[in-house]
């Protein structure tokens, strides 16, 4: 007998009937049903794609941790990256090696394999200037072509002072913070030493 009531026969019972259950349920799905995602809306079923041509591949990294190097695959007709160790195969897509010096990659997908290099970034020369920010006009933004004109004596000499006056208004603060708590620390103190009185 167990405790709560239940014999084992009655027990094994309620388990039998989830087991079935659970294996109904399975089998009406289908074995072969695609996995259910909590990020598709519901009802909607995840579909496994096909690997994408060798010519809809781009390279978008390489990673060499230790001793073992890591590709990462752009697919830009789903808008999807794998990172594969190199020697592996995923999806479909399998990396036959890589080398991250010269930034290429072989990779094999459906039977057929391609070099594939490294995406380049293309920063400007700084021919052009940034766009600014809305409501900044051109005489109020920063010029990066001129540098600031060094401090005179005076005004470096103003400019420790005020950084001396905002450091010693930081440390007055802090003691004073300090100060207050040790206070209310005495208050509680003293308010716990003496009898209360009925």
């Amino acid at each position: 007998m167990v405790r709560g009531g239940m014999s084992s026969r009655s027990l094994l019972a309620v388990l039998a009937f989830f087991t079935l259950s659970a294996t109904a349920v399975s089998s009406a799905r289908g074995e072969n049903a695609p996995p259910v995602s909590p990020f598709l809306p519901p009802g909607k079923a995840q579909t496994t794609a096909e690997p994408p041509s060798a010519d809809n591949l781009q390279l978008a990294g390489i990673s060499v941790i230790g001793k073992k190097s890591f590709v990462s695959l752009y697919i830009p007709s789903t808008q999807r990256s794998r990172w594969i160790a190199v020697g592996t195969s995923v999806e479909g897509l399998e990396v036959l090696s890589c080398d991250p010096v010269a930034e290429q990659a072989l990779v094999r997908v459906q039977g057929q394999t391609k070099l594939l290099t490294l995406r380049k970034t293309i920063v400007g020369s700084g021919t052009q200037p940034a766009p600014l920010a809305p409501g900044v006009s051109p005489a109020a933004a920063p010029s990066s072509s001129q540098p600031a004109p060094p401090l005179t004596v005076q005004q470096e000499q103003e400019r420790e002072a005020r950084m001396l006056v905002s450091d010693l208004l930081d440390i007055g603060l802090q003691q004073r913070k300090a100060y207050e708590e040790l206070q209310r620390k005495a208050t509680a103190e003293e308010a716990a030493k003496k009898p209360s009185k009925p």
